[in-house]
């Protein structure tokens, strides 16, 4: 079964509006007693959260991709790169929160790994 791109669109959409409703609630100090929030097992979370992301996030955008110095980088996971970095960074000033260069690249790793199953998913369906 094919989705449709505004499917890919709708569904980017509602995740973002649920992940960053994940970023308020952490970023308030509502999440303290839910423990998938904190170490180790926030790293599972950056993990997942950020593929999913990715994921929904290439198809979007219609699998695009841009060039960055002669390499061509897909251009969702490339705006999931460039936000859990920016999430890092604002971490570091809010009350509730701690930077983390191993979140970022557990995120990272994340986002690589969901595009990469993604593209393997559309090579086995024929895409």
């Amino acid at each position: 079964m094919k989705f449709s791109k505004n499917f890919w669109i709708v569904a980017c959409f509602v995740y973002v509006l649920i992940l960053l409703s994940i970023m308020l609630l952490a970023g308030t100090g509502k999440l303290v007693n839910f423990s998938l929030a904190h170490p180790p097992y926030d790293k599972l979370g950056h993990f997942i959260l950020y593929g999913i992301a990715s994921f929904l996030c290439h198809r979007a955008t219609g699998q695009k991709k841009m060039n960055l110095f002669n390499y061509s980088i897909p251009f969702g996971p490339a705006i999931f790169t460039m936000f859990t970095a920016a999430e890092e960074m604002l971490q570091a000033i809010l009350p509730n929160r701690t930077a983390s260069i191993e979140d970022f690249l557990y995120s990272f790793c994340g986002i690589a790994i969901f595009y990469w199953i993604g593209e393997v998913w559309d090579r086995t369906k024929g895409h």
